[in-house]
């Protein structure tokens, strides 16, 4: 027969160096006590108790966060992040594969002392990250199907995440004679670069397939040039 374990947790002091004693009862349920309370109670070889230290000062600092929250009366949610840029569903057509990032918390774009924002970009972190940017652009974003995600931070410690945002990064539509706006990504304003103009690829790379990802802070404006 398969027995059940019932593990007993032993609260009283200095239990974790007491001799720990097993059986199985009649029942067919398997016991734990510090205490044999059968003929055919065993001494039970269980594996050594890992201590792992805290950071009290990092919990407490998490506590005056809390309360200090709630004596301005802000709900629960207050600090939630959201991410407002790349809109979900959103095409980019650039040839630096540029793509603007925009972060609210609460609503607001302020951090707070002890604050970062870690973004993820198809599940790994951006360089850079943490950062103290809630406005940033990345470039040289690979041609494809993305997503991005950002998670608040305090004092290191991960406290919310938002969830992830699909978007999508192509090249820039063909320059025609009979499409004068094809130059704009084809006249589609969802397709257009920060600057609303299609820019050429980087030196070095005449297919236009962008390199690895890079990080530019700033507010959201017009992408750098290439390094």
């Amino acid at each position: 027969m398969l027995a059940t374990v019932v593990v007993a947790v032993l609260c009283a002091t200095g239990a974790a160096h007491a001799d720990i004693y097993t059986w199985v009862g009649a029942d067919g349920v398997r016991h734990y006590s510090d205490t044999p309370d059968s003929s055919r109670a065993e001494r039970a070889d269980l594996p050594g108790i890992q201590n792992v230290e805290g950071d009290p000062d990092a919990l407490q600092r998490l506590q005056d966060e809390f309360q200090a929250g709630r004596a301005r009366g802000e709900p629960p949610d207050s600090r939630r992040p959201e991410l407002v840029r790349p809109e979900a569903g959103r095409t980019f057509r650039n040839a630096r594969g540029v793509v603007p990032i925009a972060l609210t918390i609460g609503g607001g774009a302020d951090l707070r002392d002890g604050e970062q924002i870690t973004y993820y970009l198809d599940g790994s972190p951006i360089p850079e990250s943490p950062t103290d940017e809630t406005r940033l652009e990345l470039a040289n974003v690979a041609r494809g199907t993305h997503t991005l995600s950002a998670a608040l931070l305090y004092e290191g410690r991960e406290l919310r995440r938002t969830e992830p945002v699909t978007f999508y990064v192509q090249p820039p539509a063909a320059i025609s004679p009979l499409n004068p706006d094809s130059q704009n990504g084809g006249g589609d304003d969802r397709g257009e670069n920060l600057d609303g103009v299609a820019t050429a690829p980087p030196a070095g790379n005449a297919d236009g397939a962008p390199a690895a990802p890079r990080f530019t802070p700033g507010s959201g404006g017009a992408p750098s040039a290439p390094r």
